[in-house]
């Protein structure tokens, strides 16, 4: 049968000054007993040594005074036992009192209430589970928050070509528009964007279940950049010049198809923050790591957003569109990606623009 806690604590605090005064009491009265008998063995014939009995047992005075004496630990015994009881008591509560809390916090939290916080007083250990508790909640609540925001993007995003294709697939099967290449090509578009952005999904799911598929060898980090940046520039607008720049041929242990993946993903990012300006993709060796980033000249990204540009679904751009804002997708895959290979991601402004890229260790 399972007790409180704080009947544990009262009972071992309990059992601990019983233990105390039960072995301090053994000792004094010992001690006691035989410090008196040896003051009698010095006092003159007829004081106290002509008082002893037969067998060394001492007389009645004597033994009177070793009773008192008995009462007296005994008398102190229950005084302490008492007040440790009281102490016992208020100790146990303090110490399980923030955990009461802590149980009612988390009842609220798991009945939907996310904004709920804990006191974080008490002793050491249970303020920082307090600390821990929050920060949960904290990140409990921004999710929740992400996964509204991914399925009212979601919506949005699935509903405009979901209704494109149908007026479109209505409009050619009742005769009002003739099925001409340019509405096939409109066509094919919806299609593609619906594609994309199950694609999106399926891919996010993968690296959440840890199922993404490697195919690690040894590789250059140069081509990998040129190639992207080639495909880049066929993409960017006329006010945009996209470059590379690799200070040293550094060589890497990991998949081609999933690192082009991620700074495919990190282009692409910078090419929808910047209107007009440049993109640098760089490369570089920093203790036995290699480093790859992609430096624009766009807006920059909001201080309270530089956390969390990696997080699933987190757009720092909110605007609905695809174009402007992204899926919120590509840079949680790309973390995945970067983690599985030994590395990590980072995100930081500078003047002018923002600095987006990953780091991976170099091959022996």
């Amino acid at each position: 049968m399972k007790r409180s806690l704080l009947v544990y604590a009262f009972l071992a605090m309990v059992v601990v000054a019983l233990l105390s005064v039960g072995i301090a009491g053994i000792f004094t009265r010992a001690e006691i007993s035989s410090a008196f008998g040896a003051y009698l063995q010095t006092l003159p014939v007829g004081m106290g040594r002509g008082m002893m009995g037969a067998g060394g047992m001492m007389g009645v005075p004597e033994q009177a005074f070793l009773a008192a004496v008995d009462r007296g630990i005994l008398l102190g015994a229950l005084l302490a036992i008492g007040l440790a009881g009281v102490v016992a008591a208020a100790g146990a509560y303090y110490l399980t009192r923030p955990l009461k809390r802590l149980t009612s916090a988390a009842k609220q939290v798991a009945a939907g209430d996310l904004t709920y916080r804990v006191d974080t007083g008490g002793p050491l250990e249970v303020s920082r589970l307090g600390e821990a508790f929050n920060a949960m909640a904290v990140s409990l609540a921004r999710s929740e928050g992400l996964r509204r925001r991914l399925v009212a993007d979601v919506a949005h995003e699935l509903r405009n070509p979901v209704a494109s294709l149908r007026a479109q697939a209505e409009g050619i099967a009742e005769g009002v528009l003739a099925p001409d290449p340019k509405r096939l090509t409109s066509l094919v578009e919806d299609t593609q964007h619906l594609s994309r952005l199950v694609d999106d999904l399926q891919e996010l799911s993968a690296a959440d279940a840890g199922r993404l598929t490697y195919r690690m060898e040894r590789l250059l980090v140069a081509p990998i950049i040129d190639a992207e940046v080639t495909r880049a520039r066929a993409r960017a607008g006329a006010d945009v010049e996209v470059a590379a720049e690799c200070s040293e041929a550094l060589a890497v242990i990991g998949d081609e198809g999933r690192l082009a993946q991620v700074l495919r993903n990190l282009v692409d990012n910078a090419l929808r923050h910047t209107d007009a300006g440049t993109i640098l993709v760089r490369c570089q060796r920093s203790d036995e790591r290699a480093i790859v980033e992609v430096v624009d000249s766009g807006e920059g990204i909001p201080e309270a957003d530089l956390p969390f540009v990696f997080e699933r679904f987190y757009r720092a751009d909110t605007a609905r569109a695809r174009d402007t804002g992204g899926s919120g997708i590509g840079l949680a895959v790309s973390r995945r990606i970067v983690e599985d290979h030994g590395g990590t991601v980072f995100a930081r402004n500078h003047d002018g623009g923002a600095i987006v890229g990953f780091s991976v260790p170099l091959a022996p």
